[in-house]
């Protein structure tokens, strides 16, 4: 038996302390955070980094926070190759106004419990989201 092989993904809970968490509302529909799957010979910081500018045009990465939870996908996403995603805190420096890339249609701010989509939102990011708010 060969052993199962994963793509690694990070991500990056923005928090901003007037407004929030920042969710994006990805083009094919579901919310999501900013992140992506590392490349070659980057660490958790530099696929991090990489990916916010990518994603949110003017959002610089600080640092990088506890690591918050993680998850594997139920689904292989190329051939046999799954993916597992990390949750990390991230602390960044936020331009006035959010822009968004093509990759995202929209954005909100989760402050409490009530602001978390009831729909369309992994349930293991919803899970995230809970704990960092009710702490």
């Amino acid at each position: 038996m060969s052993m199962k092989k994963f793509y690694v993904g990070v991500k990056g809970l923005i928090h901003d302390n007037e407004r929030g968490y920042l969710l994006l509302r990805a083009a094919k529909g579901h919310w999501d955070i900013p992140g992506g799957r590392m490349d070659d010979n980057e660490n958790f910081e530099a696929t991090l980094r990489r990916e916010l500018s990518e994603e949110l045009p003017g959002v610089e990465l600080q640092s990088l926070g506890e690591i918050q939870g993680s998850h594997r996908l139920p689904h292989d996403i190329e051939g046999d190759i799954s993916l597992v995603i990390l949750y990390y805190l991230v602390s960044v420096k936020l331009p006035k106004e959010i822009v968004l890339s093509e990759e995202h249609e929209s954005y909100i701010w989760v402050k409490q419990r009530a602001d978390i989509p009831k729909e369309d939102l992994n349930p293991r990011m919803r899970e995230i989201m809970i704990n960092l708010i009710t702490k």
